[in-house]
């Protein structure tokens, strides 16, 4: 390490270490208790606010006793085609949906790899192309029917999906 760097770090840790310290040793603050009114106030402003005491120039709305307050509650996220797999483990036979989610996930596997697989097979491979009497070149029948080989697998695998699809929406 260099020396300017070696100095710049320590004095950093220099810096940082007394309040580290300090925070260590320092008594843990206890929480205010929870208010026991909400008021929902119109500000000198005219916007409306919330709060557990009445700012000075408000003017008070409504008055609430927060210990009625309902109880807010968190959305569960909607489930998606992997939280419908069986945890790791879990003896129990698939049901019918994750057998279909589990056609879906393959499908679009398969998919990928076919796209990925034309794409690579378009560029012409050695002989595919003929050179013409005038100068140029054209592709060879054999190219042509490599690529319309990988085209139908990539529809082949695209139905494929679909079906998944299809069976899935079914199980639902």
């Amino acid at each position: 390490m260099s020396r300017p760097l070696l100095a710049v770090l320590t004095l950093l840790t220099l810096a940082v270490a007394p309040s580290a310290v300090i925070a260590q040793n320092a008594p843990a603050q206890a929480l205010p208790p929870p208010a026991q009114k909400i008021y929902k106030v119109q500000m000198p402003d005219g916007s409306i606010v919330f709060t557990d005491s009445v700012p000075r120039g408000a003017k008070v709305i409504e008055e609430r006793d927060a210990s009625k307050a309902p109880q807010l509650t968190i959305p569960q996220p909607a489930r998606s085609a992997a939280s419908t797999r069986p945890p790791a483990g879990d003896t129990r036979p698939p049901s019918s949906i994750d057998k279909a989610s589990g056609e879906v996930e393959a499908a679009e596997r398969a998919l990928r790899e076919a796209q990925a697989e034309l794409e690579r097979g378009r560029e012409p491979q050695e002989g595919e192309r003929l050179g013409l009497k005038g100068g140029g070149s054209r592709l060879s029948p054999e190219y042509e029917t490599r690529v319309r080989q990988l085209e139908q697998r990539v529809t082949q695998a695209e139905e494929r999906l679909k079906a998944a699809y299809a069976a899935r929406n079914a199980a639902r």
